[in-house]
C-alpha cells in the first residue's frame, strides 16, 4: 500500500501511472485488491439483505425496532439487555429449527432410499441372476441348431418373394420349450433381399437396416425379458446356407422348461427395406414346440399403441431357425 500511495502522488492520472512498469504492477494489485474487497462488500450486502428479510417478519423484533427508531433517548438498557437476550434465544431457536429440519429431511432421504431399494432390489436381483445364468451356460456345451423354415420361397412363377420391413410391424412367432431347459444364443436371419419380384427390382444390400429383436414371455409383446439391436451390414456379415446371417446374442437367454416364447423382430427405419421370405416348415422338433397355426393380426398378442400389424406365420416368412445350448 506505501508503493502505491508513493506511485499515485508521483502520477497525476491512471493513463501515466501504467506507462511505467513498476506502476503497472503496482496498478494491477491495486485493481485485485480492490475487486476483492467489493466481491466481499457483495456478499455481505446480500448477507444483510437475507437476514433483515428474516428479521422483518418476526413482530417481536419489529416492534423494537419501531421504539428504537422512535426515540433513541427512550430505548433504556433494560430494552437493550431484553433485546440482547431475545437475539440470543431467537437464535438458539433458529439452529433447534435448523436440526430438526435437518432430522425431518434425513427421515425423508432414509423413506426414499428405501423405496427406491424395494423397487430397483428385484430388477437388481434378476440382473444377478441373469448374470450366473450366463456363466452357468458355459457349461452347457453342446450347441444345437432349432428349424423353422427350411428354404427359400420360391413363387410359381420361379421368383423369390422379398419379405417387406417397415416401422409400424412387427414379426412375431410363438413357440414352447419342451420338457428341458435351454439357452437361446442366437437366430438365423434371412439376408437383405436382392431381386426382382412382380417387375420391380429391388436391392436392400446396399442399405444398413437396424433390425430390433426381443424374447417376449408368453405373448405379451409390450414387455420383453431379452432386447438386442442389430445393423444389417450385408458385407460384414457372415451368410450361411446361401441366403442367411447368424445373430448371435450378447448374453445367453435361459428358457424354462414348458414355457411359452414369443420372438419378434421389429425396426424403427423410415424407409422400407426387404429381406429374404423363407418357408417350407419343419412339423416337429424335440426341443421346441412351434406354432402351428396363422396368428397374423390376432387378439392373442398384447401390442404397443404405435403397432398397426404383427405378422405371425406357421409355415412362411422370418425366423426360419434358433441356436440353443442345451
Amino acid at each position: 500500500m506505501k508503493q502505491i500511495d508513493k506511485l499515485l502522488k508521483r502520477h497525476t492520472n491512471v493513463n501515466e501511472m501504467i506507462q511505467d512498469k513498476q506502476g503497472l504492477q503496482a496498478y494491477n494489485i491495486f485493481k485485485t485488491l480492490k475487486n476483492a474487497v467489493e466481491n466481499r462488500l457483495n456478499q455481505l450486502e446480500d448477507e444483510l439483505r437475507q437476514l433483515i428479510i428474516r428479521l422483518v417478519n418476526d413482530q417481536k423484533i419489529n416492534d423494537y425496532g419501531y421504539k428504537f427508531l422512535q426515540s433513541l433517548n427512550q430505548f433504556n438498557q433494560d430494552d437493550i439487555k431484553e433485546l440482547r437476550l431475545f437475539l440470543i434465544n431467537h437464535q438458539q431457536d433458529i439452529q433447534n429449527n435448523q436440526i430438526n429440519f435437518k432430522e425431518r429431511e434425513s427421515k425423508q432421504q432414509l423413506i426414499q432410499l428405501t423405496s427406491y431399494l424395494q423397487d430397483k432390489l428385484p430388477h437388481i436381483q434378476k440382473s444377478l441372476i441373469d448374470q450366473l445364468d450366463c456363466i452357468n451356460s458355459t457349461f452347457y456345451t453342446k450347441t444345437e441348431r432349432v428349424e423353422r423354415l427350411r428354404k427359400v420361397w420360391i413363387a410359381d412363377d420361379g421368383q423369390s418373394k422379398p419379405s417387406i420391413f417397415d416401422k409400424t410391424t412387427i414379426r412375431a412367432n410363438v413357440f414352447q420349450v419342451r420338457d428341458k431347459q435351454l439357452y437361446l444364443v442366437g437366430i438365423f436371419q434371412p439376408m437383405l433381399y436382392k431381386g426382382s419380384y412382380n417387375s420391380t427390382n429391388y436391392d436392400s444390400q446396399v442399405k444398413t437396416p437396424k433390425l430390433i429383436y426381443k424374447l417376449h414371455e408368453d405373448t405379451n409383446l409390450t414387455k420383453y425379458i431379452y432386447k438386442q439391436h442389430k445393423i444389417l451390414e450385408h458385407d460384414k456379415l457372415q451368410i450361411v446356407d446361401g441366403h442367411l446371417y447368424f445373430i448371435e446374442f450378447r448374453n445367453p437367454v435361459k428358457l424354462l422348461p414348458n414355457k411359452t416364447y414369443t420372438i419378434s423382430i421389429s425396426t424403427k427405419e423410415a424407409k422400407l427395406f426387404q429381406t429374404y421370405h423363407y418357408s417350407m416348415p419343419v412339423i416337429d422338433h424335440p426341443l421346441i414346440k412351434w406354432q402351428t397355426e396363422d396368428l397374423t393380426d390376432s387378439d392373442i398378442f398384447i401390442k404397443g399403441p404405435y403397432v398397426q400389424h404383427i405378422y405371425s406365420y406357421a409355415n412362411i416368412d422370418q425366423i426360419p431357425s434358433l441356436v440353443v445350448k442345451i
